[in-house]
């Protein structure tokens, strides 16, 4: 891989000179990010990996200035810089460990530019923002995170490029709240279907005394109850490409969802085929850099996740897990054939996430090929397993008796 960087003395010597004064190994501003957003959190909303960090700093879009980041390489898997749109917690732009260019060869430093679409020009590892975004925000991600939750480095250092100047950043603006247009299309949503929340979830939306994150809480699962009509086949389950775009999504990060009502089931047993996946940050040799299994809640919060590393693959390629309340039994008999076990941690509705991250190009059964579920047709023929076959997940239930019975992976019957 090659790299090139911009040599100071082309910068000019007084901004050359604010550089180095500027980022001082002391990394004074590192702490205008706000505090980390830790994936194993449970109260964290949209669905996050557990084996992820976010880090995030965000701004009102002034046009005027530069966002200057400079970082150290992280001991992990993988990083990325993501820019958002904080109205609509889309991605405007990003760019991943790979692609980001060192600040010397072969060098453990980089420096990330932030510019407004007016101020773009030759910057290494630019990102734009859009006249059109007012309120905007980068999110730092980690996965795998090494030596603790910041991959055993410290936090980047953020200044404002302001002709010459180097400035330092004002605190991270919180992302804004609901404006009159999108609490009215909340509103509607709620008189049309008003069994997708309780009544004491209107009350906190209504309420002056809720707090913004009881707000969003109720938002997301306004959001995300829908899909579980999808849910509808108790003999094979199928997972689903949702559109994510409201959630903060990482673009390297490819998803589908499975979407299960747990009433009066017992056990689930989910399967997908495993791709190759690198171990080491940067590599993207192999089918995909990370893959994982994530539960989560209607509330898109995630309680559990099982990574690459974590997934026992049997012999015939194919990665098993049975999901079911915490029994010695269940647990004891997976184990003895060779499959994954994962604790049921919720009672009437789960999601169950599949995570691609960075899929190579010529892997054609990746998640990222699923097409995005479209309301007007039907849930069985957007499947992903109609798209990318056996590596997509699919699930069936099993009564205890019909467990019992089970002596090897085989015997699933899966279509």
């Amino acid at each position: 891989m090659t790299y090139h960087h911009i040599p100071l003395h082309r910068l000019g010597f007084i901004t050359a000179l604010v550089i180095m004064l500027t980022f001082k190994a002391d990394h004074a501003g590192a702490q205008s990010w706000e505090p980390p957003y830790d994936g194993s959190d449970s109260a964290v909303l949209y669905y996050p990996d557990q084996n992820a960090v976010y880090i995030r700093y965000g701004w009102e879009n002034r046009k005027t200035d530069i966002l200057v980041i400079k970082g150290k390489l992280p001991k992990a898997r993988y990083y990325s810089y993501n820019l958002y749109d904080d109205r609509t917690k889309g991605t405007i732009a990003a760019i991943a460990d790979f692609e980001v260019k060192p600040d010397h060869p072969q060098g453990d430093s980089y420096t990330i530019y932030v510019v407004p679409e007016k101020l773009k020009g030759q910057y290494p590892n630019q990102i734009i923002v859009p006249d059109s975004v007012v309120f905007t925000s980068v999110f730092l991600r980690y996965y795998l995170p090494e030596n603790g939750i910041l991959a055993g480095v410290p936090l980047p250092v953020l200044n404002w490029k302001k002709g010459d100047q180097f400035l330092p950043v004002s605190p991270s603006l919180p992302i804004p709240a609901k404006n009159n247009n999108e609490a009215q299309a909340l509103e509607k949503l709620i008189r049309s279907d008003p069994k997708r929340i309780t009544k004491k979830e209107r009350q906190v939306l209504t309420s002056p005394a809720s707090s913004k994150d009881e707000k969003e809480r109720v938002i997301a699962k306004l959001m995300t109850v829908p899909i579980f009509k999808q849910a509808a086949d108790p003999n094979q389950l199928g997972a689903f490409n949702y559109n994510s775009s409201g959630n903060y999504p990482n673009r390297d990060n490819h998803y589908i969802v499975m979407p299960v009502n747990l009433k009066n089931k017992s056990l689930l047993v989910v399967r997908f085929k495993a791709p190759t996946h690198a171990v080491t940050l940067g590599d993207i040799s192999k089918e995909v850099r990370y893959y994982s299994l994530s539960q989560g809640n209607e509330y898109t919060n995630t309680s559990i996740t099982m990574h690459d590393n974590q997934l026992r693959v049997s012999p015939d390629g194919f990665i098993y897990v049975v999901v079911a309340k915490e029994d010695a039994d269940v647990k004891a008999k997976a184990a003895s054939m060779g499959i994954n076990f994962m604790p049921l941690l919720y009672k009437e509705r789960i999601v169950l996430i599949l995570r691609h991250m960075l899929p190579s190009p010529s892997f054609s059964s990746s998640t990222r090929e699923v097409p995005i579920f479209d309301n007007r047709k039907s849930a069985g023929e957007q499947s992903a397993d109609k798209t990318i076959g056996a590596f997509a997940l699919i699930g069936k239930f099993y009564k205890r008796n019909d467990w019992n019975t089970i002596t090897n992976a085989s015997q699933f019957n899966f279509q």
